[in-house]
């Protein structure tokens, strides 16, 4: 009976002490997606300013997150978040919103429910609909899901004789001058021949090039 009465009081203990740990442990993880959340939007900003977000980072996140998982007709979506959602975020009086947990969020609310009016058509849709709240997981998640700011690529050109073009060995005339053997611009001194403005008098200004000009 002594022992029962012990093991009683060790698993209240246990229970209570499970409990707390993992609602702290669930609070850490929340507080971990939040900083992930701030560093997505800081990835958009310029390099020098990471925490401003700035109405072309705003842009940049729009067109790589979000257009193309959601289409609305006759919307033009960077246009609509700037003006309706950008708009409201921004510090006062400032061209950026600062890059924090709480504006992060309030974005993506913001944007939230923008989105979720286009898709129902209700101008009159309340911030606090189940519709937006959806929608604002779907947001976020897109962020999340994000790498950075997509970078486009040019790939060299298939078609047409483009090598051909840029193989400096094969200039001719005047363009061949201005080029070195490596194939690297000369500069100046492949677009004019100058001469060394000394001579014998003053008018003569080519010494040392009498005999090169006679050959």
């Amino acid at each position: 009976m002594a022992t029962n009465d012990d093991d009683k009081p060790a698993c209240q203990d246990g229970g209570s002490t499970e409990t707390s740990g993992s609602a702290s442990g669930g609070s850490s993880q929340n507080d971990d997606v939040n900083v992930d959340l701030a560093a997505k939007f800081s990835a958009f900003c310029d390099i020098k300013t990471k925490d401003h977000f700035t109405s072309k980072a705003c842009n940049k996140l729009v067109k790589d997150c979000f257009e193309d998982h959601f289409k609305f007709k006759k919307v033009i979506l960077t246009n609509r978040v700037d003006s309706s959602v950008f708009s409201k975020c921004k510090e006062k009086s400032k061209p950026h919103m600062i890059v924090n947990k709480g504006n992060c969020e309030k974005f993506l609310q913001f944007t939230a429910h923008e989105f979720a009016k286009l898709k129902t058509d209700n101008d009159k849709l309340g911030k606090d609909d189940p519709k937006v709240n959806e929608m604002y997981e779907k947001l976020k998640e897109k962020v999340m899901q994000s790498t950075g700011p997509k970078i486009k690529t040019v790939k060299p050109s298939a078609t047409g004789n483009v090598q051909g073009l840029t193989d400096t060995t094969k200039y001719t005339g005047s363009h061949k001058l201005r080029f070195d053997e490596t194939g690297k611009g000369r500069s100046k001194a492949g677009r004019s021949d100058e001469g060394k403005k000394s001579g014998y008098v003053a008018s003569y200004k080519g010494e040392g090039t009498y005999e090169e000009n006679k050959n």
